[in-house]
């Protein structure tokens, strides 16, 4: 047994940390009826980056934001950090969206990762940039290298091999983090690695000198659909022209997102500092680490030179509730990251793991978000960004942007600005489907790093939702 904090006990350590080092400007909750020209629901980066555009584009807009939490208390201030491009999945973006358009998109989060350094430079938001890179490892033969099925093979196709991405023998992985179980990487250069409740928290600091005007601890009770839209709340009420909908995995206890995507559960933990022993690994960048296995552990160092690792691990939660108890307080789950860390790195055997916790994943059937305007017209979403939301959240934040002033433009053209392509089962099915394959990948991934075969029910069952995605991809990829 692995002595951990108990998850959901207290807040993640991105969280913690970043309220410490700045607790920003107390914002009550919405206790009145006030008028708005755009109220966006969701204090999270999706909502927050919406309203970034918002007052770039039009200034002097009347911008109200309502989060249920604390900006930065749900996913935005959960993840694991990881800043990413998604060319590690190439070759299924582009077959969903065609070549034109899906390498366009690709190129469009590509840029987006130094976009984001350089607003938050510009903007005095010190969110811990980093633009190390990601080492993608195999820690066992049979693992496929991380990225395998699109980041080598579509940037040679498509012209952008020269960037620095590249294939690393065992021994020049290792000399990037002295891991034992290296037996091959791939360095992939176009990521970087944030701290992101400080980014969250720089945002709501921003957005409140631009004159934006946010609830916290202000839940939706109810969304009425007219023009102008009215979101009520416990003790108040939202009129706006436009309502801006980006509250993430809450979204599935909507009637019109329930079948969106299902909700998985993501377990992270963090380390004491240990800055000598990281020098001992010769882990001395800041360079974040994914392997092959199938539900993957993604792991990076921290400026107080922590280890955060997340991964190994997870589970389906029934409804789609992101603050039940199956997305924040499970043992078994918290305990997978801690044992992969010390599984990947024996010589870290005896540190102490001072913080755990648990975040929800709207996760899509294709793996990427959606955009979607309800009726009467007014009504905009953006959600299931799928555990790769701190650059699709940048990107989305100028589509919903655009949207709502109505314009055609780079943004509102991107080929990831439609609708649903599939929908999730409903319940009561999704659950025990989804549970059943989040266990067959840890059963199967653990059988193999033991030398054992994975086991064909394993495979079958573990392998189902990914077969679903290119059955789904090739039925909606449009013609060549």
């Amino acid at each position: 047994m692995i002595d951990l904090p108990r998850p959901g006990a207290a807040r993640s350590f991105w969280l913690q940390e970043a309220l410490t080092d700045e607790p920003g400007e107390p914002t009550p909750p919405l206790e009145a009826n006030v008028v708005a020209d755009v109220c966006i629901v969701g204090g999270g980066f999706a909502g927050l980056w919406t309203a970034v555009r918002l007052t770039e584009r039009a200034p002097g807009m009347r911008i109200v934001i309502v989060e249920q939490d604390v900006v930065g208390g749900g996913a935005s201030g959960r993840n694991g950090g990881f800043a990413s491009s998604s060319w590690f999945d190439a070759d299924a973006i582009i077959a969903l969206f065609g070549e034109e358009e899906g390498v366009r998109y690709l190129r469009v989060q590509n840029d987006a990762v130094d976009q984001l350094g350089e607003f938050a430079k510009a903007n005095r938001i010190d969110c811990w940039f980093h633009k190390d890179g990601v080492l993608g490892v195999r820690t066992g033969a049979w693992q496929e290298m991380f990225g395998a099925g699109g980041r080598g093979s579509a940037r040679e196709r498509y012209g952008e091999s020269g960037d620095g991405y590249k294939i690393l023998t065992a021994e020049e992985a290792r000399a990037y983090a002295d891991s034992p179980r290296f037996v091959q990487g791939s360095f992939n250069p176009d990521n970087a690695v944030i701290q992101p409740a400080r980014l969250a928290r720089g945002l709501r600091r921003v957005l409140l000198e631009r004159g934006v005007h946010i609830f916290e601890r202000t839940a939706m009770r109810d969304l009425e659909r007219s023009r102008p839209a009215v979101v009520r709340t416990d003790r108040g009420a939202v009129r706006a022209d436009r309502v801006v909908l980006t509250t993430g995995a809450w979204a599935a206890e909507m009637s019109p997102f329930r079948r969106s995507f299902g909700v998985i559960a993501d377990y992270v933990v963090a380390t004491e500092p240990i800055p000598d022993l990281l020098k001992e690994i010769n882990w001395t960048t800041q360079m974040g680490i994914a392997d092959g296995r199938d539900w993957l552990y993604y792991l990076r160092p921290t400026d107080d030179h922590r280890i955060v690792i997340g991964g190994g691990a997870g589970s389906a939660v029934y409804g789609g509730r992101g603050d039940s108890k199956a997305a924040n307080a499970r043992m078994h789950f918290a305990e997978a990251p801690a044992r992969g860390l010390l599984w990947m790195f024996p010589q870290l055997e005896g540190i102490r793991f001072t913080h755990a916790w648990g975040g929800p994943i709207d996760q899509t059937p294709t793996f990427v978000p959606f955009y979607r305007t309800l009726a009467p017209g007014n009504i905009h979403a953006g959600l299931g960004y799928s555990g790769h939301g701190v650059i699709q959240t940048f990107v989305g934040g100028h589509i919903l942007a655009s949207t709502v002033l109505d314009r055609t433009d780079e943004w509102t053209t991107l080929a990831v600005n439609r609708p649903e392509s599939s929908f999730a089962p409903p319940e009561p099915f999704r659950y025990p489907l989804v549970r059943a394959a989040a266990f067959a990948l840890e059963r199967g991934d653990m059988r193999e790093d033991a030398g054992r075969p994975r086991g064909s029910l394993y495979r079958m069952v573990g392998e189902a939702p990914s077969r679903y995605r290119d059955r789904v991809v090739r039925r909606g990829a449009p013609a060549q």
